[in-house]
């Protein structure tokens, strides 16, 4: 079994368990994300608070002071993703803050995979 899979798999299990996703939210509510050329952004996301904090620990970021903040997956899943305006196009799933290598699915990815059984 490939290591992308089981990590999937892992993260999409512990995100339906608990019912949200969490991102890095800045103090002034903004939300750390990476822009992808013209296309939009690629969105860090995490299935736990402590995955957050990790990364924040371990990618030391410059500027803007980042805290985990939990998004309910329904909201996350029918309003941030369907949302044009956040141009989310990717997301970028359980980044340590350690490496570069990381897991991603596209948005439309997470929303069927949110839909299956």
């Amino acid at each position: 079994m490939d290591i992308a899979y089981i990590g999937e798999k892992i993260f999409l299990e512990e995100v339906k368990a608990t019912g949200q996703v969490w991102v890095a939210r800045g103090i002034n509510k903004n939300i750390y994300a990476l822009e992808i050329d013209q296309t939009g952004f690629s969105l860090p996301v995490w299935s736990t608070r402590e995955k957050v904090a990790e990364f924040l620990k371990n990618a030391r970021l410059v500027g803007t002071i980042y805290e985990p903040h939990g998004v309910s997956l329904e909201v996350f899943t029918r309003t941030w993703l369907s949302d044009k305006m956040m141009a989310i196009s990717e997301l970028q799933i359980n980044p340590d803050g350690k490496t570069t290598r990381v897991l991603v699915l596209t948005a439309e990815e997470f929303t069927a995979k949110q839909d299956s059984p």
